[in-house]
């Protein structure tokens, strides 16, 4: 799926698969989206950070295809992680809801792209 060009631009998203792999993925993503929606500022790395999440619990639960997602990966975490991962879509949406609320990144397309995030996690 193409798109987010302005929310992974310069940011590693295989060093963050690596880590999310490394850990319990469904514990790495909820504790991930909680700090992000109870941290009184974030950076912008945190924010592509919180992104990129959202995108990984989006290519889980509602089987999209990211082109920059290890599709292998991605398929495994499906069959073994998707009950689990239904469990944190709302802590996801809460955490990207703040990051708009409160951190508004100054270029249009970057907001367009968090919501269109926030969209694709809620349906």
């Amino acid at each position: 799926m193409a798109g987010f060009e302005h929310l992974i631009q310069s940011y590693d998203v295989g060093d963050l698969l690596d880590d999310i792999a490394s850990a319990d993925p469904p514990a790495y993503l909820r504790r991930s989206f909680a700090e992000g929606a109870s941290a009184p500022a974030l950076s912008w790395p945190r924010v592509q950070e919180l992104a990129v999440c959202a995108m990984v619990l989006d290519a889980i639960v509602n089987d999209r295809d990211y082109d920059f997602f290890e599709r292998e990966l991605i398929a495994d975490w499906r069959v073994h992680y998707a009950r689990a991962c239904m469990k944190i879509k709302d802590t996801a949406l809460q955490a990207l809801r703040r990051v708009l609320e409160r951190a508004r990144p100054a270029q249009a397309d970057t907001v367009a792209e968090l919501e269109m995030l926030v969209s694709r996690l809620a349906s």
